[in-house]
């Protein structure tokens, strides 16, 4: 894919962008579509799933959603015996 300049910031964007990343600015060669369609596509989809597996397996992560999953089951334990 090349890079072109966005007609507002002159920032060099992918010719396949639906809108430019620095202003927002719609892309002329982009897709096009709204932003839900853009998220949906199968890039921006695999993307995000490449995202979300590398949260999970990250094992500092790991450990403070389960101290924090920890603290928020003994609290509902608290409250549902008082």
């Amino acid at each position: 894919m090349a890079l072109i300049p966005c007609p507002a910031c002159a920032r060099q964007v992918s010719e396949a962008a639906v809108a430019c990343p620095n202003c927002g600015h719609p892309i002329a060669g982009g897709q096009g579509g709204t932003f839900k369609q853009a998220l949906t596509r199968p890039e921006a989809v695999k993307s995000g799933f490449t995202v979300l597996g590398v949260f999970v397996a990250a094992p500092w992560i790991a450990r403070i959603l389960a101290l924090i999953l920890f603290v928020i089951l003994a609290i509902v334990v608290v409250i549902n015996k008082s």
